[in-house]
């Protein structure tokens, strides 16, 4: 009989200090300072902390998350049917990615991006069409462009993140709705996962067409990245049949329990996007007087070039400080770094300080 072989994934790279990148250099992860990831650094919140450490781990967690759902539908409006709960972000992209390419459909996806709707539709064997953000125009989205794009591939489903990662642009939510409008035999998922820490946090609010599914990550805001915790709002039809492509307990008690402390804690959210938009743009101003020109952002972090972004990363882990190389979005003359406290602020300036003379 003969043996299948297996061909090796694409690998995806994310932001976080990598454990055996630090040990090669002796340095202990607890002491790393890390500005690669987009975490709430004011979280998580007591209420949620309080609600994790009382979960019923001993019992089974319903698997339809019900409480969850109900908990999302009042706050946010949608039908309950219409809500998904998962086990972050990229769960319901993989989830999603199957349930609107099964028919051998075309996916779009809006470069640069989070890596996981790539790699969900490399997985299915297929290959997704892409419009590309210019680094010379700041990487902003043209939602025009990208509908031309879309219907030259006749794609069926378009991935788009509002804000952008990893530039932190504006995607206006009102012509992603008149985009959607245009294009009804599309179905556009509209990755929110970080609006709600950003300039444009009401937008969330903003009523779409059918044809847009919301994903919004709940781990940013919270702080909780390791119990991993997300919502998809879409058309019934469609939260349905994402639901029913998973499988059974896909989220734990503890997520769930989680996730309804997270969806009543509106106050610590406002206070910490208003702390962090004061971070961004006292780095931006820290940036320039260095030399950088970060581009313009309303999310919690900042991109900007320099000469060799993957060079300058590795140099700046001798100073205990981990920023996002970009070569991984196809920008490799550009670095990320998130919005944190002045405190640790001056930590990465004057690394980065050392490190461009």
């Amino acid at each position: 009989m003969r043996s299948r072989s297996w061909s090796a994934p694409t690998p995806r790279v994310h932001g976080g200090a990598a454990g055996r990148e630090l040990a090669a250099i002796g340095l202990d992860p607890r002491r790393a300072l890390d500005f690669s990831v987009n975490v709430n650094p004011y979280g998580p919140c007591p209420s949620v902390v309080e609600a994790i450490r009382a979960a019923p781990v001993h019992l089974y967690p319903d698997p339809a998350a019900t409480a969850v759902r109900e908990a999302i539908s009042a706050r946010t409006g949608a039908p309950v049917d219409g809500v998904v709960f998962g086990s972050g972000a990229a769960d319901l992209l993989w989830g999603i990615t199957r349930v609107l390419l099964a028919a051998r459909g075309r996916a779009l996806i809006v470069e640069p991006a989070f890596s996981e709707v790539g790699a969900a539709v490399e997985a299915l064997g297929q290959h997704a069409a892409m419009w590309r953000a210019r680094a010379e125009e700041g990487l902003r989205v043209d939602l025009r462009e990208v509908e031309r794009a879309a219907r030259h591939a006749a794609a069926s489903a378009i991935y788009l993140c509002a804000p952008t990662t990893p530039a932190g642009a504006a995607v206006p939510l009102s012509d992603v709705a008149d985009l959607a409008r245009r294009f009804p035999e599309a179905t556009i998922v509209l990755d929110e996962s970080f609006l709600s820490l950003s300039d444009r946090s009401d937008e969330a609010a903003l009523p779409m067409p059918e044809n847009v599914a919301r994903l919004r990550s709940m781990t940013k805001e919270h702080a909780i990245p390791g119990l991993r915790a997300g919502y998809l709002l879409a058309a019934p039809a469609l939260a349905r049949a994402v639901e029913a492509s998973r499988p059974a307990w896909s989220t734990s008690s503890v997520a769930q329990a989680a996730a309804i402390a997270a969806l009543a804690a509106d106050g610590f959210v406002a206070e910490s996007r208003e702390r962090l938009r004061r971070d961004r743009l006292a780095m931006a101003t820290d940036l320039a007087a260095l030399g950088l020109a970060p581009l313009p952002s309303v999310a919690p972090y900042l991109a900007f070039a320099v000469t060799d972004a993957a060079a300058l990363r590795h140099r700046l882990l001798a100073h205990g400080v981990v920023v996002r190389d970009c070569a991984s979005f196809g920008l490799p003359g550009f670095v990320r770094v998130a919005a944190r406290p002045a405190h640790e602020r001056a930590r990465l300036l004057a690394a980065l300080e050392e490190e461009l003379r």
